[in-house]
């Protein structure tokens, strides 16, 4: 089926999304945004779309039965809202909604009106990510899940707008521990450090697995990885290209001495192929967007079931929540607040 695909946001995300739809064979009918310019300029790489400030009047003019949600995260719950109850499937950039409540309204009302509504966790359907996964049997006993996003988004941003860039970016490294340690996410015991704003440290231990995610907008260089140590090696994960390297765990004099040479080898190697199979299929950006969207719309038609549930949806939604409002919460000489059970 070609679905008839709107596109709210005319922005950056707006543009790859709609990228996306048409490389996976979909019609971008209309875009929606407040900026009638910003609307028009990218309707108008698309044949035949419309451009509009009105979503109401563009969803239901147009034949739409796909919603791409690509605004600032305070107006997600209004837009996907007034297209859930239309009977409009909803793909909605993370975070889903600002509180973790707002996402469970949503979910009802997909629920109630028997359409999809899917985040947009993309990383976990990168081709690097579900090489990790299936390989992860070659590392033996997962021992550390250590999850780093250092951005430069922060700069020239208020104490405010650095923290909510945090809390922006948290979905990701939540969504990739519900998909590589599921049933963890939502345990007991987290602590999280907050030093100073735009910056963040949530560690987790839960059966014999210690988590750990950083997020900072002041450490350099710039960097979205995903290491996972294990007893017989290590999955290294580079989540802005979408490739990953496994290390082995051997121990002898000769793999101390190799060792650096044959990491850059694997990683080299690993990174020119990536580079050359996202050529070829033309995924010069966000790899892992079209891997999910191509699910999404395949749940839409009712072949599969949705590549998010609403299980993990709103897990990751109450997990971001629990861990961002340590914003208020008093801590202790650290700066270290135990976070309670979501």
């Amino acid at each position: 089926m070609k679905h008839r695909v709107a596109i709210a946001g005319a922005g950056l995300m707006g543009f790859w999304h709609a990228k996306t739809v048409e490389h996976l064979g979909g019609i971008v009918a209309a875009v929606f945004d407040l900026n009638a310019a910003a609307a028009q300029r990218l309707a108008a790489k698309f044949p035949g779309a419309l451009a509009g400030t009105n979503l109401v009047a563009l969803l239901e003019e147009n034949k739409i039965n796909v919603l791409h949600i690509c605004t600032p995260t305070a107006s997600h719950y209004e837009l996907a809202a007034a297209a859930l109850t239309r009977g409009i499937h909803v793909l909605v950039e993370k975070p889903m909604t600002p509180t973790a409540a707002e996402t469970e309204r949503l979910c009802a009302l997909a629920a109630e009106h028997h359409v999809q509504l899917c985040p947009v966790h993309q990383f976990p359907f990168q081709r690097g990510v579900l090489r990790a996964q299936a390989a992860l049997g070659k590392i033996g006993k997962l021992r550390h899940f250590e999850a780093r996003f250092c951005s430069a988004g922060g700069l020239g941003k208020t104490a405010a707008e650095q923290d909510a860039i945090v809390a922006d970016i948290l979905p990701h490294p939540l969504s990739l521990m519900q998909a590589i340690a599921p049933g963890r996410l939502s345990e007991n015991g987290w602590n999280v450090i907050r030093p100073a704003p735009g910056e963040f440290h949530a560690t987790l231990t839960s059966a014999g697995i210690i988590c750990s995610i950083l997020i900072s907008m002041n450490t350099r260089p710039t960097t979205t990885s995903l290491h996972l140590l294990g007893t017989n090696g290590t999955i290294h994960i580079d989540l802005f290209h979408g490739f990953s390297v496994v290390e082995p765990g051997e121990v002898s004099r000769w793999r101390k001495i190799i060792h650096p040479f044959d990491l850059a080898t694997r990683t080299l190697v690993a990174a020119g192929i990536n580079l050359a199979t996202r050529a070829v299929q033309g995924e010069s950006a966000y790899p892992g967007l079209r891997n999910l969207t191509a699910q999404f719309y395949e749940a839409v038609d009712g072949k599969v079931a949705a590549p998010i549930s609403p299980v993990d949806a709103r897990t990751v939604a109450v997990v971001r929540d629990q861990l961002m409002i340590r914003r208020g919460a008093s801590t202790d000489s650290r700066g270290t607040t135990p976070a309670k059970n979501p």
